[in-house]
């Protein structure tokens, strides 16, 4: 799962929210360098990274990427459970998915000063370009893997290019999403509780 996921299996603490987050912008050495309840959110992250890397929809859902694009399977699916989850929105929420967004890069604004250099660098990009609002759409999927790329010194053509896996396999990743994320959310339940 990509960003907004995290974000969204938090369960609305805005500290949980924001180490869910981070959990993709620091090392695990890292871990355990801020306050508890942003800790617990990176803690999510990593828990919730397993939960999903091993679970057997998320594994079909890899096996659907072709041999070519083989190398970034756990990537693309990531990125496309975020653009189903953003597509079905009212299915998982009560408050709009703009809503929602505003409300988080509020949380961000607020916790700048907190925030590793990685992450305070790409900030004001993700808030004026709106990111999380727009993996709802195929191209901002696509805009997403062209911005990976450049982080992952990848040539821009052939991440972004990988967008064509989403398109012809749409129906059947769709319903791994939809089968998947409701025990992705039990899983994440189950963490706060133990948080609490």
């Amino acid at each position: 799962m990509n960003y907004l996921a995290h974000i969204y299996l938090s369960g609305n603490y805005d500290k949980h929210m924001l180490g869910n987050l981070l959990g993709d912008f620091v090392s695990k050495t890292e871990d355990g360098n801020f306050e508890n309840s942003i800790n617990e959110g990176i803690y999510m992250h990593r828990k919730l990274d397993s939960f999903t890397d091993s679970h057997p929809l998320f594994l079909k859902s890899k096996s659907r990427i072709s041999s070519s694009n083989k190398r970034f399977a756990g990537l693309l699916i990531d990125m496309f459970y975020d653009h189903f989850l953003a597509k079905n929105w009212s299915k998982y929420s009560k408050s709009s998915l703009e809503a929602y967004t505003i409300n988080f890069y509020k949380i961000l604004e607020k916790y700048s000063s907190c925030l590793p250099d990685k992450l305070r660098t790409v900030m004001p990009a993700m808030i004026n370009e709106n990111w999380l609002l727009s993996y709802k759409e195929a191209i901002g999927i696509e805009k997403a893997l062209e911005r990976i790329s450049k982080r992952l010194s990848v040539p821009d053509n052939l991440l972004a290019a990988s967008i064509s896996e989403l398109n012809c396999n749409y129906g059947d990743l769709e319903n791994d999403f939809s089968t998947f994320f409701p025990d992705a959310i039990e899983y994440a339940t189950q963490l706060l509780e133990g948080l609490r």
